[in-house]
């Protein structure tokens, strides 16, 4: 769950993606154009979305109860011009909570989504920590109509996500490029990351 306190001056892990991506397109250049003008940009809601917060706390008890441990849930920290609001951290570990009705073929695959990794490479990058995993709950459409129904431990899967001290790093070059072109007050330039990760050494 995201909390959108100072949304507009910070790069939050909902939005970890979009450092990612090609600084040229219109996506990028749209979102860009809120943070340099210190706007908040309303995030999209769907039904999903909706759910996902209703059963957020409900998934971690679950999981607590599961696993007899006791985490800090919605801790926040800032690091420059990243900032990260977290569901859970057990020990020295991140953990996402995500409900889905994919929670169950990303167990199978062992993959999630690259946006959720990178969201996870976010906190990390921020709190300091190089363990995570995604704690994603199966969702059906009973659900989706009715979030308010007991849970199944059975429908509940932790899925463990590398985190490397290289992606670690290139995520700090990108957003440390990206708040130098803020400070200046323009957009940056296609890869203008890599160029500025070269000066800086």
């Amino acid at each position: 769950m995201t909390v959108k306190t100072d949304r507009e001056l910070y790069i939050g892990g909902s939005e970890a993606n979009y450092i990612y991506m090609n600084y040229g397109t219109k996506t990028f250049q749209t979102w860009w154009a809120y943070k340099l003008a210190g706007f908040p940009r309303e995030a999209p809601v769907n039904r999903n979305m909706e759910v996902g917060t209703i059963l957020e706390h409900e998934i971690l008890d679950l999981y607590e109860s599961v696993h007899g441990v006791k985490g800090k849930r919605g801790l926040s920290k800032v690091k420059g011009f990243a900032r990260a609001n977290t569901d859970y951290i057990l020990g020295d570990k991140i953990i996402d909570v995500k409900a889905s009705n994919l929670a169950f073929e990303w167990l199978l695959t062992g993959t999630i989504p690259i946006h959720y990794r990178r969201q996870l490479i976010h906190y990390c990058y921020v709190f300091g920590l190089f363990k995570a995993s995604i704690l994603a709950y199966q969702v059906d459409d009973s659900l989706l109509v009715n979030p308010f129904q007991e849970l199944d431990k059975n429908k509940m899967f932790e899925i463990e996500v590398k985190i490397t001290l290289d992606s670690l790093k290139e995520h700090e070059q990108r957003l440390n490029y990206l708040e130098k072109c803020r400070e200046e007050n323009k957009f940056p330039e296609v890869d203008g990351w890599k160029k500025y990760a070269r000066f800086q050494k």
